[in-house]
């Protein structure tokens, strides 16, 4: 899989509303499926243990390295932030307090930050409401899935459980929340490493904290998000405990981008915000010499809708549904066929890469990407330098909820020169009517997504023909 691939088909389908399935029709590449859970018990974690996680914000932002380390017989947690650009902050919870913690000669010295909402991590991780839905890989990790409800609805978030010690691999989240602060204040996080601790060594920390603690100059949640803001202006940077927790995360190569290829087909499973939705697995055909493209995502047989088509054709773009037992709704609402070049033309910018062949980068050298959408929401990208996809993510704000946004692809198959008839890119018959205005229940469900206005830079149309001339970008278009 490609990163251009993921790209793509995220882009496509972060400029259309929903992700669902088309009429039965059969799929032309290998249709992926999630096999049962793993284990139908919830899991659980030690009380004492340490983790690291490399976490990336849900606006424009650098990627932080978060190194937990929890205690629930002390009902504390002790969080060292470290900025992968510069900046670090160590924090520790106990109870309902929060303090600051700072380095001098004598040790360690504790500012009182109060009730800032941050709170030691539950013993389960998810709630009675949890359900998991599947299990499979992502990229060569075997994770259970696991989608939590919260409010308002139909809101939601994910976590991804290891199938071998059970511990939380991946989070993604639709908005910030206190639950699983910090990881909950990032859209998405990955581990890298997680371990059962003996002792965590903190009651002597908690002891002098609430013995001897400073006053802050200010107090609370706001304060804690400013300081955790102003990381990315600090002089110093974390070089030394970033390659001690995560040694192969460094600075972006100068490699340029790789461009897609003319002819490529895709596999992957395209996981939604809203709980109300599973999983899909998608496909996508991809051929610039026409230029067009298909992303198709197969919904499961209890839907009504059995797929949904992101239809790029040159500067016209379609968002159709396939009913099973109506004629296929087709809305005009979508940009052109995505270029090849649009990571250059976004502009997509490198934040870090993950070196060799690592969990987190399984099928080699991978560069994680930021990627701006409508402002605020940017795109976050992994590929490897040769152009294979790994993940791709479009952030959510809160007032999302019922969009029916994606959160993340997973492709699991990168397929470039792939052959496969030019009919897939056939319209349905309804495609030929202008959009409708009409607010009638049968479209009123799917709203256009609030990234469509800024697609025009990546993809064909009117739109970024403009751009285009205004910036002096070339062209292209064959």
């Amino acid at each position: 899989m490609s990163a251009w691939a993921r790209l793509a088909i995220a882009c496509a389908l972060s400029c259309s509303a929903t992700a669902v399935s088309p009429q039965e029709q059969t799929p032309l590449l290998p249709r992926l499926a999630l096999s049962p859970c793993s284990n139908a018990e919830r899991p659980e974690l030690p009380d004492k243990w340490r983790a690291t996680y490399l976490m990336a914000p849900f606006t424009s932002g650098q990627l932080v390295v978060a190194d937990l380390i929890h205690d629930a017989s002390l009902s504390a947690m002790r969080v060292r932030l470290f900025g992968v650009r510069r900046g670090a902050l160590d924090l520790l919870m106990a109870g309902t307090e929060t303090y600051l913690l700072e380095s001098n000669e004598s040790g360690l010295a504790c500012r009182r930050l109060g009730d800032t909402g941050w709170r030691p991590f539950p013993g389960d991780w998810l709630t009675p409401q949890s359900q998991c839905v599947g299990s499979g890989p992502i990229g060569g990790t075997a994770v259970d899935w696991w989608k939590t409800p919260i409010e308002p609805t139909p809101s939601g978030y994910w976590i991804w459980t290891r199938t071998t010690d059970r511990t939380p691999f991946r989070f993604v989240f639709s908005s910030p929340n206190d639950r699983l602060a910090p990881l909950s204040h990032y859209a998405m996080s990955y581990q890298k490493r997680f371990e059962k601790l003996e002792d965590s060594e903190l009651a002597p920390i908690i002891q002098s904290c609430q013995a001897n603690s400073l006053p802050a100059e200010g107090a609370g949640a706001d304060v804690l998000r400013g300081m955790i803001g102003n990381m990315e202006h600090a002089r110093d940077r974390a070089d030394n405990e970033i390659a001690r927790l995560v040694p192969e995360l460094s600075a972006c190569p100068a490699t340029p981008f790789t461009q897609w290829p003319e002819r490529l087909g895709i596999v992957g499973f395209l996981t939604p915000f809203d709980v109300v939705q599973d999983p899909a697995p998608t496909e996508v055909f991809y051929d610039w010499s026409i230029p067009a493209q298909r992303t198709r995502a197969f919904l499961p047989p209890q839907s009504p809708v059995s797929a949904r088509d992101a239809l790029l054709l040159g500067k016209d773009g379609y968002d159709i549904l396939y009913s099973r037992n109506a004629r296929p709704i087709c809305m005009a609402t979508l940009p052109g066929t995505v270029r090849p070049d649009w990571q250059d033309r976004a502009p997509c910018t490198c934040a870090a890469t993950l070196n060799g062949e690592t969990e987190l980068s399984p099928h080699g050298t991978t560069r994680i990407l930021s990627c701006p959408l409508a402002s605020p929401r940017l795109a976050w990208a992994w590929y490897t330098l040769d152009g294979r996809p790994e993940v791709f993510m479009v952030t959510s704000l809160p007032g999302d909820q019922g969009s029916g946004l994606f959160a993340v692809l997973d492709y699991r198959e990168w397929l470039p020169g792939q052959s496969f008839p030019r009919t897939v890119f056939k319209k349905p018959a309804q495609c030929t009517a202008p959009p409708r205005t009409t607010k009638s229940s049968t479209v009123r469900h799917v709203r256009p997504s609030p990234a469509s206005r800024d697609c025009s830079t990546c993809h064909v149309g009117p739109a970024a023909e403009k751009l285009k001339k205004k910036s002096g970008l070339p062209e292209r278009h064959p």
